[in-house]
């Protein structure tokens, strides 16, 4: 009786220990794959935020008098492919497929710009201002089927005057 009681309090806490590790297992991928997550969308965040530096940056170097007005800037982060329509790395959950949008208010109606928000040429003096749209696209690498994936998107909009 003794040997049996011995081995049935073996077995028990044999099994209590498994259901333990496998709790601690399923909270430590859990954490992990927050931490993850948590980590793509500040990187989107800080993103936008460069990108929209950027944008700024290139509009004032750009000649819109001779050139017409900046409308669009597109770019790839970690990514090995700068293949804007095949989305590189971005597709295979490793990078970020960032779009940049200017529309202008105020734009002089000397330069040639389909991407102004305001039509009215009445006004004597402008204060040009843009309206700079950044889209970050990723996706999720622990997701299954990475290239199946959704897109997750990250938006950030700025009136920026010139």
């Amino acid at each position: 009786m003794r040997k049996a009681f011995s081995m049935l309090t073996a077995i028990v806490v044999i099994v209590l220990m498994a259901g333990i590790t496998a709790l601690v297992m399923n909270l430590s991928g859990k954490i992990v794959s927050e931490t993850s997550t948590q980590y793509r969308k500040e990187q989107a965040i800080l993103l936008a935020k460069s990108y929209t530096e950027y944008a700024v940056l290139a509009i004032q170097g750009h000649n819109m008098q001779t050139n017409g007005c900046l409308k669009t800037i597109r770019g790839l982060v970690n990514s090995t492919v700068f293949d804007i329509p095949n989305t590189g790395g971005a597709n295979n959950g490793t990078g970020y497929l960032i779009t940049v949008r200017m529309r202008y208010i105020d734009l002089p109606s000397s330069i040639a710009c389909t991407s102004r928000l305001d039509t009215s040429t009445t006004k004597t003096t402008y204060h040009t201002s843009v309206l700079v749209d950044v889209n970050v696209r990723y996706k999720n690498p622990d997701s299954a089927d990475v290239t199946n994936a959704p897109w997750i998107n990250y938006n950030r909009r700025t009136l920026q005057r010139l």
